[in-house]
């Protein structure tokens, strides 16, 4: 097998790439959410402040048996490698994998980078480990170790009627001393400073397992170069924030509508200040953002969510608004040097 680096302006290359991805990713998974191709193309091509993106191909005979990429923070957590790795079933168990994975470790330790995490996604009914399903024990046998396990989840849509209503009503007293505010897209000039202080510290608050990570920064120049790639990519962000009697961000929470994938809503980050904690502010901003969702993109049927199988909290939100676990997220670490 020969490793390559992919150049993503190549259309044809980048058509070979993705179709190995889907095939990996989707493989056995039927509640897969793949990126679909105009996202990826967006996502490798387009300027980012924050990340580099280094994809790869292993070809056999001029056929891709293989694809990998590497992505390196660059404003924080300078010591970490994120590690992708994707081989379609029909190559499997002939070492091509091996060899990919060997080339991204020996990438990661030229770049510098000692901290290596990695992810895979196995049954719900799995264990927390994953142990005993064909990626993580893949991983295992090759000197990873397990880091955490997130819950991915899944609400089917429509909601039932008055649900909304009555977790809004609920949540209502105790958020009175805050100001709910919206955008769809584009951060404020007025809040983009603090909301960046506000969604980096996300890193740091949400769970994150064994592995030691730095809140990100995310200033006006990373979110306004991200905006970018997501209109590129045909993504639309809806954003629901809380604000303090200052008016500075204090919780948030997002939702994404791809127009590449008709049917689904991502559920992205959603953090209150630990200092704001208390007031239901999660549970507001989420009902609040889901009915503006659902009213400007009524054909969506499904919202796909993730959290840490122990962020109890968050996880209790989500059961309350309907959404049922479907598969587990398993992240995996390896330490170089």
């Amino acid at each position: 097998m020969e490793i390559t680096p992919l150049d993503p302006h190549d259309d044809a290359a980048l058509a070979s790439f993705h179709a190995a991805y889907l095939a990996a990713d989707t493989f056995e998974r039927p509640h897969a959410a793949p990126w679909q191709l105009v996202e990826m193309r967006a996502d490798l091509t387009k300027p980012c402040t924050g990340e580099s993106f280094q994809p790869c191909v292993g070809t056999v005979d001029g056929a891709v048996v293989a694809a990998g990429m590497l992505v390196l923070p660059l404003k924080d957590n300078k010591d970490l490698s994120i590690v992708r790795l994707w081989v379609p079933p029909q190559h499997r168990g002939r070492g091509y994998g091996s060899t990919m994975l060997d080339h991204l470790v020996a990438e990661s330790e030229r770049a510098g980078r000692h901290q290596l995490v990695a992810e895979a996604h196995v049954p719900y009914d799995a264990p927390e480990d994953g142990r005993g399903h064909a990626d993580t024990d893949f991983a295992y046998a090759r000197g990873w170790s397990f880091d955490m396990c997130d819950i991915v989840r899944v609400l089917p849509l429509p909601l039932e009627d008055g649900l909304l209503d009555r977790l809004g009503a609920d949540a209502a007293p105790y958020h009175r001393d805050y100001e709910l505010r919206q955008f769809q897209g584009r951060v404020p000039d007025d809040l983009v400073d603090a909301f960046g202080e506000l969604v980096g510290s996300l890193m740091v608050e949400a769970p994150s397992g064994e592995v030691a990570l730095e809140r990100e920064v995310l200033d006006a120049e990373r979110i306004r170069a991200d905006e970018a790639v997501m209109e590129a990519a045909g993504r639309v962000k809806y954003t629901t924030v809380a604000l303090d009697g200052d008016g500075t961000p204090v919780a948030y929470t997002e939702l994404v509508v791809p127009h590449n994938d008709p049917g689904a809503v991502f559920q992205w980050g959603t953090l209150v200040a630990p200092e704001h904690r208390g007031h239901r502010l999660g549970m507001a901003t989420k009902v609040v953002n889901l009915r503006w969702v659902l009213a400007e993109a009524p054909e969506r049927d499904r919202v796909y969510t993730m959290n840490a199988e122990v962020n109890d909290a968050m996880i209790g939100i989500n059961e309350m608004l309907g959404f049922r676990a479907v598969e587990r997220h398993v992240s995996l670490h390896r330490k170089l040097g």
